[in-house]
């Protein structure tokens, strides 16, 4: 509540791997884990929060060796489950990179939600949520995850780990592995003038 200015709504955090991720459509929808654990507040919700005014998502980072960064996006909506719960995250500030708007191909702005239950990204040839066991505004298929596995640190095989593509690289090209983040939190509040 207190991060720069407070009255923010935390409505996901990751921090120990107590909650998996990999949840059905349903389960997105109407939200899973407890507040002061891990915990998805529901897409049924983000809606409802962010269906009128102008909002605000940050969303802060911290790897296993203490560092922590941020990213901030002045416009962030969450669209109704008629519309597939689509994001809209524009206006980028902070210091981790723009990972939803990482490149054309891997542009998570403007993309429905998917679920291993409900296929809604743009991979033709495949379903990214399936693939990489999480629930996420796909695009074909990832620059971001932070709903993917959690894994305490490094971790080889594919790339379906907690992921902030622009700020840790997605291979270590000499030993092959994989980063994942210790903790994460995403968080909305209405828009200060």
């Amino acid at each position: 509540m207190v991060t720069d200015g407070g009255g923010w709504t935390v409505f996901q955090h990751r921090l120990d791997g107590s909650e998996s991720f990999n949840r059905t459509w349903a389960e997105y929808r109407q939200g899973f884990g407890r507040p002061q654990g891990e915990h998805w507040l529901g897409n049924g919700a983000l809606h409802a929060l962010t269906a009128n005014g102008r909002h605000t998502l940050r969303i802060h980072l911290q790897d296993w060796h203490k560092h922590t960064r941020h990213a901030t996006y002045s416009t962030f909506k969450v669209a109704s489950e008629a519309q597939r719960f689509r994001l809209t995250a524009k206006g980028y500030s902070g210091d981790a990179g723009n990972a939803l708007s990482y490149s054309k191909r891997y542009n998570h702005d403007g993309r429905a939600f998917s679920t291993y239950d409900r296929d809604h990204d743009r991979y033709a040839a495949g379903n990214c949520a399936r693939y990489y066991g999480a629930g996420w505004w796909f695009d074909a298929c990832l620059a971001a995850n932070l709903n993917g596995r959690y894994y305490h640190g490094r971790y080889s095989g594919l790339t379906d780990g907690i992921y902030w593509g622009s700020w840790y690289i997605l291979t270590d090209a000499r030993s092959g592995e994989r980063y994942s983040f210790k903790s994460v939190q995403m968080m909305t509040r209405p828009r200060l003038a």
